[in-house]
């Protein structure tokens, strides 16, 4: 070898220069530091800056999920111990929903989404970076969404919002179809021995095939379950920001079809046709689209929807939910393509 220094020399400066350009942050990572400058506090809160400054569990799971995309154990840790901390304050596993700055926790009811996304995370942590702590901290998350939060409904398993306050003095339920969060469902059937998974999946898409509403056939933000499926009347009639969430968790776990995609199109189409924007609500009693434009985020998850690239945000959107969604969008477009 000490015949060919130059050699060494010159194949040593190509492997820096090459090493320094892989390096460089994508755009998605960019993304990601800007979510955590932005909304996740130096504890480990994560900072729901269009809801008075709350954090709840939901955004809390998003945080944990985008740290293991983004392999960033640090992020992960301090999220789980904050939420450990400040929402893990029931006589079980599951998480309180909501906290704020001056009170702490005030509702210890949970929030199902939130319990799933959180499990999720630790799920896809333990295995990414060998962390048995996190599969035993999952494992006790399902345990109690299986005995806690599952009831039935016409032969089908249901996932009720929260533990208390969605079943009326007439059994009737009220649901939220977004919170089926579809690709965490497969893994959880995966990882855990319980049919219930894949039952919950059956139900969700029952629902979503079902439980459609108005001139383009959407999907409800909420609905009640009765004798027959209904817009819950304890609510706004609209398909809208909670409900673009079910089909991006769907095109996540590639559970879209191409008929079910033409529903959402057909929707935008006509928003835009009409109003010369997207708009992200539907009135789904007279069909009347809200008179202002979806957010960055929201035009993100109906970019997944199309099976068009997902835009990340630019620097200057600053808003906890958008930024949440796109960089959801962006995730869902890439794992369901590469599986």
């Amino acid at each position: 070898m000490a015949k060919y220094p130059n050699m060494i020399r010159s194949l040593l400066l190509l492997f820096l220069l090459l090493s320094g350009c892989n390096q460089q942050p994508t755009p998605a990572q960019n993304s990601w530091h800007t979510f955590k400058q932005e909304f996740i506090s130096t504890e480990g809160r994560v900072i729901d800056n269009g809801n008075e400054g709350i954090s709840h569990s939901e955004g809390q799971g998003y945080g944990l999920l985008l740290s293991v995309y983004f392999n960033d154990p640090k992020s992960f840790a301090t999220l789980w111990a904050w939420s450990v901390t400040h929402l893990q304050t029931r006589n079980d596993h599951l998480f309180s929903w909501k906290y704020t700055t001056k009170q702490g926790v005030t509702d210890k009811n949970n929030a199902s989404d939130g319990d799933i996304l959180i499990a999720w995370a630790l799920l896809q942590a333990s295995q990414k970076w060998n962390n048995p702590d996190y599969q035993q901290a999952a494992n006790n998350i399902l345990r109690d969404i299986r005995n806690k939060l599952i009831t039935n409904w016409h032969g089908h398993k249901i996932i009720m919002p929260a533990e208390q306050g969605f079943i009326s003095e007439s059994n009737k339920l009220t649901i939220n179809l977004s919170y089926w969060v579809f690709p965490a469902l497969q893994e959880f059937a995966r990882v855990d021995k319980s049919p219930l998974w894949q039952e919950l999946i059956n139900s969700g898409l029952y629902l979503f095939n079902t439980a459609t509403f108005g001139q383009w056939q959407l999907p409800a933000d909420w609905l009640q379950l009765g004798d027959t499926i209904t817009l819950s009347p304890d609510k706004p009639p609209v398909f809208g920001y909670e409900a673009i969430r079910i089909p991006l968790y769907l095109s996540w776990a590639k559970l879209l079809t191409p008929d079910k995609r033409k529903i959402f199109t057909a929707y935008a189409h006509d928003s835009q046709t009409q109003l010369d924007y997207l708009s992200p609500k539907v009135n789904l009693l007279n069909n009347s689209f809200t008179k202002y434009p979806a957010s960055a985020g929201f035009s993100s998850t109906y970019q997944l929807i199309a099976n068009r690239p997902v835009n990340l945000l630019p620097p200057q959107n600053k808003d906890y939910y958008s930024h949440s969604l796109a960089l959801l969008s962006f995730i869902a477009q890439k794992q369901s393509a590469s599986q």
